[in-house]
């Protein structure tokens, strides 16, 4: 195997560092994928109530939003301003942590009555 490697690294070097690239890539979008599953499959992490320091990424993923109800909720594209934080989100568009937990519960209430 090492003299493999080794015939590799002296005659494919770029070819054999974007493979090693590549697999690291994948291998941390993976552990990524991991974390967050089970980070949010824990119950304790969903629907938590809302604080300032969460993203709108967050707020998708704790309370199981797709990117159209996520747009109702904050009332902009979230894609355009997922790192942002909600204060600073919601200071920009004068609305209360109240007022988006109540858009939040009518749009758990429509999901569960459908």
């Amino acid at each position: 195997m090492t003299s493999g490697l080794k015939n590799l690294w002296q005659n494919h070097k770029l070819l054999l560092l974007a493979f090693v690239l590549a697999a690291a890539a994948t291998l941390m979008f993976a552990v990524r994928l991991v974390v967050v599953t089970i980070y949010f499959s824990n119950p304790a992490h969903q629907n938590q109530p809302l604080e300032g320091w969460m993203t709108p990424r967050y707020l998708a993923y704790s309370y199981d939003l797709t990117a159209d109800e996520l747009e109702q909720v904050l009332g902009i594209d979230p894609s355009s301003v997922s790192r942002i934080h909600l204060k600073n989100l919601l200071k920009d568009q004068g609305i209360t942590l109240q007022e988006l937990q109540s858009r939040l519960d009518r749009i758990k209430a429509r999901k569960a009555a459908e």
